[in-house]
């Protein structure tokens, strides 16, 4: 049995509408092996479904696939405690986190990776290493792939009756239990832009590189073009901060708090994406279960606003800044959009017209 070691992100995620890759490498040895504790311990299902594409990328629908897995899953006693769209899981380094810590709280042993792609589905279950890495290094993991959901599953059950391993999953919810947007704000979230920022250096967050340290030779050259294409949108990142920020401002790469209040970063520009209605929750946003859309506030310098209604599910990308020290996090107007350059000359502007600067 080969050890695998590429993005597990580029196993699971390959539709043509996939995000960044969300998850660290990992070490694995990729068989048809059911992982120890599936039948008697908790999973966290991991799921993809391709966007839909039109004049505004949404997510895609996923209930009625996830409910025709849960009912197998059901039937072969695996309990699932929650299912996570791999948007909101790779929104940002902090959903990541937080996300990560709600595994740990729940107990989760087994990750469950499940994709619905243009060409069919795949599964693969795995040891949740309790970290970031996701997958523990060296472990075997199940892995299979099928046209068709229902082959996918039947195989999957042969293969946990095969393993008779202990069943002591039996209250398991009838029900799939999704998750949505996790808070990342650690305070108190503020709807303006601190005015403190007119004499203090911003840190704006580079978008993160994939480690090359002992990558395998099937994956680096994949890893080296998605490096490429992140190098070139930091440039672009660059280009447009320089040309409307209006203040001190310094490029970093992603640190945690120690180490920002080390270099004395006192603020720190970040990004967060995925569907609009989960963005506005991990951000801390009022928001009603009624709403299906939300109108953002576009700027039109150099005193004007205009706004942009952009439905529940679209996906969309948001800017805001973070206080280190006292861990509020400043989100000025809703302002997301469509696009993260959009997003973030939506955020410039309305900064740039609340604070009155003079451009």
């Amino acid at each position: 049995m080969r050890p695998f070691l590429f993005l597990i992100s580029q196993l699971l995620f390959f539709n043509a509408y996939a995000q960044d890759p969300a998850y660290e490498f990992a070490s694995f040895n990729r068989s048809l092996s059911i992982p120890a504790g599936v039948n008697s311990q908790r999973s966290a299902v991991i799921f993809s479904v391709p966007d839909e594409v039109g004049d505004v990328r949404k997510v895609g629908d996923y209930e009625a696939f996830i409910e025709q897995a849960h009912r197998a899953f059901t039937t072969m006693k695996i309990d699932a405690v929650l299912y996570l769209n791999n948007h909101l899981f790779s929104a940002s380094t902090a959903s990541k986190k937080a996300y990560i810590k709600l595994f740990n709280k729940r107990k989760v042993k087994s990750l469950i990776f499940l994709s619905k792609s243009n060409d069919g589905y795949e599964v693969m279950i795995a040891p949740y290493s309790g970290d970031e890495q996701l997958i523990k290094a060296g472990a075997d993991v199940f892995f299979h792939q099928e046209t068709q959901l229902s082959n996918l599953m039947l195989t999957l059950g042969k293969e946990i009756r095969r393993a008779e391993q202990q069943q002591l999953n039996f209250l398991i919810p009838e029900k799939p239990n999704y998750l949505d947007g996790v808070s990342i704000v650690e305070n108190t979230l503020l709807q303006n832009y601190p005015g403190i920022l007119r004499r203090s250096k911003l840190a704006i967050e580079r978008f993160a590189l994939l480690d090359t340290v002992n990558v395998a030779p099937e994956s680096l050259q994949k890893i080296q073009v998605y490096n490429q294409a992140i190098r070139q949108k930091n440039e672009e990142l660059e280009s447009i901060v320089a040309s409307f920020y209006p203040y001190e401002w310094e490029m970093i790469d992603y640190l945690e708090d120690e180490q920002l209040k080390r270099k004395r970063y006192q603020f720190v520009l970040r990004s967060i994406s995925g569907p609009a209605k989960s963005v506005r929750r991990m951000l801390d946003y009022k928001a009603l279960d009624s709403e299906t859309a939300f109108a953002s506030v576009i700027p039109v310098m150099p005193d004007q606003q205009r706004v942009k209604t952009l439905a529940e599910n679209a996906q969309v990308h948001k800017f805001f800044i973070r206080q280190n020290i006292s861990k509020n996090v400043h989100v000025g107007e809703w302002d997301a959009d469509e696009t993260w350059q959009d997003a973030l000359n939506n955020m410039i502007g309305n900064l740039i017209q609340e604070l009155n600067v003079d451009r």
